[in-house]
């Protein structure tokens, strides 16, 4: 009998992971029940999500007021008084459980979450784009004592970043006790997953009325499209494409080819409009960066959720307590991915003024009651958010104008070409109709769709609306942060996530609809448009899994770290060395040579979680909002390996407190004038392995 890799050696940490993620839901189910009462499931779709967030959050409080240490310890104790909490609240109600449906949507998470851990063990490597920083802040977090972590690139220094989700990541692998090399990829399936299963469960909710089976395939549709759909940009896929063009030509100027699907690249379709990032959750789950919006995924379908039962259900529940728990999730987006939670704030306010006031009349009565009501929710979200902000420095200078009024007097731009980009950037109508088209169109013929429940067609046009606003934002106006060249680009992808969560929603549910209702004349032109729009965005993740994961044709297992074992045998080395023979909470501070963001440089920082003076230069200048703080102590690190003057060297380690020099072969390479013979005067070799040697400081 062949040895099979998947069930002998990854499915045994699957399962588990699975039962510590579920255990983590049940200890708060019983409060997630009395919020989602008039639910389907009683809301046993959002307990996952609900427990994580509220954990997580416990435990950092405590540790952010320095109340206890962050371990596994603490996590148990946090983990024990929710779950002794919360069941006795459901004991003293009597409220029966119907385990049945429990029972489905587990078998239903989990069988999301083997297959998406099966399809990424084909490519596992926690290396490239935003992984090193991922892996590097949760390592670094799963070291810290109290909160703030240490930022491993910037040592003496916190993170100066959105680190919630990660932390929430940490946690998780704290009580599972595996290691971060798998759990790294267990958390990035665990979104998919809950992605996938909280989409479902939502979509359920809104097709109540619908018969059994429509409610099935319809909650069935919404989470494809919130969780493995594209855009119309695969179009591309049957002509010949273009080659690396700034701006794409269109489509029909390009010659027709059946055979263009072998050449499609599936990056394009986040790429596709000039100086812009337009990403959806498709491509996120593919490319495995557990960034922080990603690991925003679950609490935004959440805050989704809240708003649905808020105004979207019934409309009856109002009461206090919904408010306080929507800006408390809010508080913990903007933790996480920090335009999140300022956006649904923003989605909640406007709800709430079209629900408690549809004929917008303003008067004292309706404002005292409001301001009470939103009033709350602010509050919630401005204590929630209150520890985090007193060390976090934002590194957003503001709102700025693109494309103002003198920048186009001088501009030439036109509908197909972008010129002066560093002072004016448009969209082409047609690019946004590549982009948005299916959406466009399921939120314009939803207008017409025959749905029996005002309550959700409000709420409908309601996020319609507010989705075209965040999209026209970014063609009119940019969040300043760095980046010269693609100013607006941060800011159309922070918000055109939204958009396509928030769309991918109402379009599913307007063609359940219009499958449902209409007359075969409105039926027959609105198919005509919908089938080949939905064919389109259907067939990415075809493209983007067969890319990225080879085929599915080598099994390589979850373990994320074969790469550096095999490309770079004597830095894991050293990093297996350090984990030995220091202590694991100490985190003292090490020299490495200061890499290039994207590189393969500052591995040992990133995968110890030990502090070096510099790392990943780009990162760091948009963190710390400038390039002075990371080049100067970059240049201080190049006097360590290169100067001859020994005690100027030593002043520099003392400055920045450093216990170990590293010395391999990226230093040599960054290096080339490194000179070992005054290292040796500054401290004692303690490791060797191959051309990488590490000196403890004297």
């Amino acid at each position: 009998m062949n040895y099979n890799p998947f069930v002998g050696q990854d499915l045994p940490s699957i399962l588990w992971w699975w039962l510590v993620v579920a255990g983590v839901g049940l200890s708060v189910w019983p409060v997630v029940r009395i919020i989602f009462k008039s639910w389907f499931d009683r809301g046993y779709f959002a307990t996952k999500a609900a427990g994580i967030g509220v954990v997580t959050f416990g435990v950092w409080i405590i540790s952010s007021w320095k109340l206890a240490e962050f371990g596994q310890q603490l996590i148990w104790v946090v983990l024990a008084a929710l779950a002794i909490l919360s069941w006795w609240k459901i004991k003293k109600s009597k409220e029966e459980i119907d385990w049945a449906v429990v029972l489905k949507e587990e078998l239903f998470f989990g069988a999301a979450l083997i297959f998406w851990s099966w399809v990424k063990a084909y490519e596992p490597t926690i290396n490239g784009l935003e992984k090193f920083m991922d892996y590097g802040f949760t390592q670094s977090i799963m070291k810290t004592r109290f909160f703030p972590p240490g930022d491993m690139w910037f040592s003496g220094e916190s993170i100066n970043y959105y680190y919630f989700g990660h932390l929430a990541m940490a946690v998780l692998t704290k009580i599972s006790n595996l290691q971060l090399a798998y759990t790294f990829n267990l958390m990035l399936t665990t979104l998919f997953a809950l992605c996938l299963t909280m989409s479902f469960g939502i979509g359920y909710q809104l097709l109540a009325k619908s018969s059994r089976k429509v409610k099935l395939w319809g909650a069935a549709l919404i989470a494809f499209l919130v969780t493995l759909g594209g855009n119309l940009q695969t179009i591309y896929a049957l002509t010949s494409g273009y080659n690396g063009e700034e701006t794409p030509p269109p489509f029909w100027e390009i010659k027709f080819d059946p055979n263009g699907w072998k050449n499609y690249w599936y990056p394009n379709a986040t790429r596709f409009i000039p100086y812009t990032i337009h990403e959806f959750p498709s491509y996120s789950f593919v490319v495995s960066d557990v960034h922080g919006h990603v690991l925003d995924i679950p609490f935004l379908l959440l805050a989704i959720a809240l708003l649905i039962n808020m105004f979207g259900v019934n409309n009856e529940d109002k009461t206090w307590h919904q408010r306080a728990i929507f800006g408390w999730v809010a508080g913990i987006m903007f933790m996480t991915s920090a335009l999140d939670g300022p956006i649904y704030m923003a989605l909640f306010v406007l709800m709430y003024v079209f629900f408690s006031n549809p004929k917008l009349s303003i008067n004292r009565a309706w404002i005292e009651q409001a301001a009470k009501d939103v009033g709350l929710a602010i509050v919630v979200f401005v204590i929630t958010v209150l520890p985090f902000m007193l060390s976090f420095k934002p590194f957003v200078s503001g709102v700025a104008v693109n494309c103002p009024p003198e920048s186009l007097a001088n501009s030439k731009i036109g509908p197909l070409v972008f010129e002066e980009v560093e002072k004016c950037q448009r969209s082409p109508v047609w690019m946004m109709l590549v982009l948005w088209g299916l959406f466009l169109w399921g939120g314009i013929w939803y207008v017409f769709a025959r749905d029996k429940n005002p309550v959700t067609k409000k709420m409908f046009y309601l996020w319609s609306a507010f989705c075209l606003g965040l999209i026209l934002f970014a063609e009119f106006f940019y969040f300043k942060d760095i980046y010269p060249l693609h100013f607006r680009s941060n800011t159309m992808f922070k918000l055109g996530y939204q958009v396509f969560i928030l769309m991918s929603i109402v379009t599913g549910y307007t063609i359940v609809k219009y499958f449902e209702y209409q007359e075969k004349k409105l039926k027959f032109a609105f198919w005509v448009g919908v089938i080949p729009m939905l064919v389109l965005v259907s067939i990415y993740p075809w493209f983007s899994v067969r890319s990225y994961f080879g085929g599915l044709k080598t099994y390589q297992g979850l373990y994320g770290l074969k790469w550096l074992d095999e490309r770079y045998p004597n830095t894991r080395a050293a990093i297996d060395w350090f984990k030995k023979n220091v202590d694991d909470r100490d985190q003292p501070v090490i020299v490495e040579a200061s890499g290039d963001s994207y590189t393969d440089f500052d591995a040992i920082s990133t995968f110890s979680g030990l502090p070096t003076v510099a790392g990943w230069v780009v990162h760091e200048w948009l963190w710390r909002g400038s390039y002075d703080p990371i080049a100067k102590r970059g240049e201080e690190v190049r006097g360590i390996y290169e100067s001859e003057d020994v005690e100027k060297s030593r002043e520099v380690l003392s400055k920045y407190n450093v216990k170990y020099i590293v010395v391999g072969d990226f230093e040599r390479q960054k290096y080339p004038l490194l000179n070992e013979s005054s290292i040796e005067k500054l401290g004692e070799e303690v490791f060797v392995s191959g051309t990488t040697k590490i000196y403890k400081v004297s």
